[in-house]
């Protein structure tokens, strides 16, 4: 089913999202370049079985950022935004720097998620400076996507300019180490069922930035994708979506029946 663009008016502020499918809502939060390339591919997928929004958040790909000063501050516009959607909670599905908003969410508002999916979440990844220099396009499309991506090909060079000028003006906000140890200190707060999607070939956060989320997060479950790299829904395409929509599906039971497994 083809994504549908649509704009939510929220408090003063005009938010673009995608929207497909019908059924339980899932809301999808991005990371700090923005909806990842191809966007239409996996939420396509994912509408086969729910209904999808991806949301662009506030000072995104040019957008007003308003009074938006920190995480929280874009939890609440996003709250906004799933009352305006959604008559009931949804199922939050945040990607890297996304996370830190969804756990935002689940701690702020408990009422509006149902579930929550972390996949590579960055929020207490400790970043360092690369001593050989920034990547080049093509090293850092492997660093993203993987050396095979599941969906068409590498991003465009207007891709790569939109997610390049997304992450630099939003990176240190999405970043803050204040702001997370904050969050760190109120995840045990979050009552949602919680899975980590975690992928065995992510070059960019390293496996133990992964562990104060699940050892703070009561209903928290991890899976690992093997050979993924950090952005999910495009490293691991298909196999991502399928996780995500039997998660959603299933809850607890996903849980029960998957744990045992080291990686998929």
């Amino acid at each position: 089913m083809k994504p549908v663009s649509k704009i939510s008016k929220i408090e003063q502020l005009s938010v673009h999202y995608l929207e497909a499918g019908e059924g339980e809502t899932i809301v999808f939060l991005h990371g700090a370049g923005g909806a990842p390339p191809e966007s239409a591919s996996f939420v396509s997928m994912l509408a086969a079985k729910h209904r999808v929004l991806l949301p662009s958040r506030p000072g995104f790909d040019e957008t007003p950022l308003g009074d938006c000063a920190t995480l929280t501050d874009i939890a609440d516009i996003m709250a906004g935004f799933i009352r305006n959607k959604s008559d009931g909670p949804v199922h939050l599905v945040a990607q890297s720097a996304g996370g830190a908003v969804g756990c935002w969410l689940a701690v702020l508002y408990p009422e509006l998620v149902s579930s929550l999916v972390l996949s590579a979440p960055s929020t207490f990844a400790v970043r360092h400076a690369n001593a050989g220099g920034p990547p080049s396009p093509q090293e850092m499309d492997a660093l993203l996507y993987g050396e095979t991506p599941s969906w068409s090909g590498p991003p465009t060079e207007d891709e790569r300019d939109r997610i390049a000028g997304n992450a630099r003006a939003n990176m240190a906000r999405s970043q803050s180490a204040d702001g997370n140890q904050d969050l760190l200190a109120r995840l045990p707060e979050i009552n949602a069922l919680t899975l980590l999607l975690v992928g065995t070939g992510d070059r960019m956060i390293p496996p133990e930035a992964m562990a104060p989320i699940q050892k703070h997060i009561p209903n928290c479950q991890r899976v690992y994708i093997y050979g993924a790299a950090h952005e999910l829904p495009i490293s691991a395409g298909p196999q991502w979506v399928t996780l995500v929509s039997d998660f959603i599906t299933r809850g607890e039971a996903f849980v029960v029946n998957v744990g045992s497994r080291d990686a998929l």
